[in-house]
């Protein structure tokens, strides 16, 4: 990975972590149902228990928190796209948004389980929320990508050109 392609992966993260957090706060204001990442995030991590008013704190450990999962999540498809796993592409990011998702809401039900003051809110709305949000995060971030990018040549690609054809 050049610096090049570094820094819009970070970029890709960001903004799609940007069209996540917006998509689960939407869904919190049309259901009614508290669906808050960033607010339930961050009042896990610091012990705070007043999620629906979280301190300045709260919010930032929780800001800082997500944000850099989304950016994790997106060296991740980077790599799956090196290793040609998924293509750069619509269909590919909804699924690799749709798996992420999965992967999330496992994660989550763990967090909340072990936590020893988990929040009282509807897990089910909340784990419908991240599995949209995490389909709109693939299909932001890979396409951020692809906007800015220049084409890359990934890494298996690059493997196909250097075999020798006899």
């Amino acid at each position: 990975m050049d610096i090049k392609h570094f820094f819009i992966t970070i970029l890709s993260g960001v903004v799609g972590t940007i069209a996540m957090t917006i998509c689960m706060y939407l869904y919190a204001s049309l259901t009614k149902q508290f669906t808050k990442v960033i607010h339930i995030l961050g009042n896990m991590l610091v012990g705070e228990s007043n999620y629906y008013n979280p301190s300045k704190n709260a919010l930032l450990v929780g800001t800082t928190a997500h944000f850099g999962v989304g950016v994790l999540f997106s060296f991740a498809y980077f790599l799956l796209w090196n290793w040609g796993v998924f293509q750069i592409n619509l269909e590919d990011s909804a699924l690799i948004g749709f798996i992420s998702g999965l992967v999330a809401i496992g994660v989550w039900q763990g967090y909340i389980s072990l936590h020893s003051h988990p929040p009282k809110f509807s897990h089910i709305h909340f784990f419908i929320a991240l599995l949209i949000s995490h389909v709109i995060f693939g299909i932001v971030s890979v396409n951020v990508f692809q906007l800015i990018t220049d084409n890359p040549e990934l890494w298996y690609q690059l493997q196909e050109k250097a075999k020798i054809t006899p």
